[in-house]
């Protein structure tokens, strides 16, 4: 199944990269996650996310851009006194609707489906390998993105998104985890 997802996903991406025509840009992209799980208590786990994408202006104020992206998640939570990371990570596949009010600034929207490529459970301060507990995740995530972004040139935009988990993250108890994660990034583009 997560085969499946993954070759799916990048199918996907490698369509549209390949379809690209003078109104594309293709990019990079990278910055900071501050991700949480709705039903855990604790600190958020600070992590990153990076990836590719493709930006494809449609008219003056509406673009559509797909990205493929690595993103660390998790929580950060108490268990007997002893603070643990839990560190979960995906890789991404963003479908991101950009509208322009003004010609530097944009606000987005758009559903993520991700693939989960690792989860692990570190007690902090000992030197105790990681557990793994991906046995205890879901396969497969979808969330919805939302934000901003300002073009501080042709080719670099500074952004925030946050993404709202609209699936169960766990597989075992009956409460609902929904993955929350803050982004903020710089973006590269190269048009062609």
């Amino acid at each position: 199944m997560k085969k499946k997802m993954a070759i799916t996903l990048l199918s996907a991406f490698s369509v549209l990269f390949l379809t690209a025509d003078a109104q594309n840009a293709i990019g990079i992209k990278g910055g900071v996650n501050i991700a949480s799980l709705s039903e855990f208590s604790g600190r958020s786990r600070i992590s990153g996310h990076g990836g590719v994408f493709l930006h494809h202006t449609i008219n003056r104020t509406w673009c559509f851009q797909p990205e493929l992206l690595f993103s660390g998640e998790g929580q950060r939570y108490f268990s007997n006194g002893v603070e643990h990371t839990l560190a979960l990570d995906y890789l991404q596949l963003p479908l991101m609707i950009q509208y322009y009010p003004v010609p530097n600034v944009y606000l987005e929207a758009g559903p993520q489906i991700g693939v989960l490529i690792s989860a692990r459970d570190k007690m902090d301060g000992f030197d105790e390998p990681h557990a793994n507990v991906k046995g205890d995740f879901s396969s497969a995530q979808v969330a919805l993105g939302l934000g901003i972004g300002l073009k501080a040139s042709e080719k670099i935009i500074l952004y925030g998104r946050y993404n709202f988990g609209l699936t169960d993250v766990t597989v075992f108890d009956n409460i609902v985890d929904h993955s929350r994660v803050g982004q903020l990034g710089v973006a590269i583009r190269f048009h062609q």
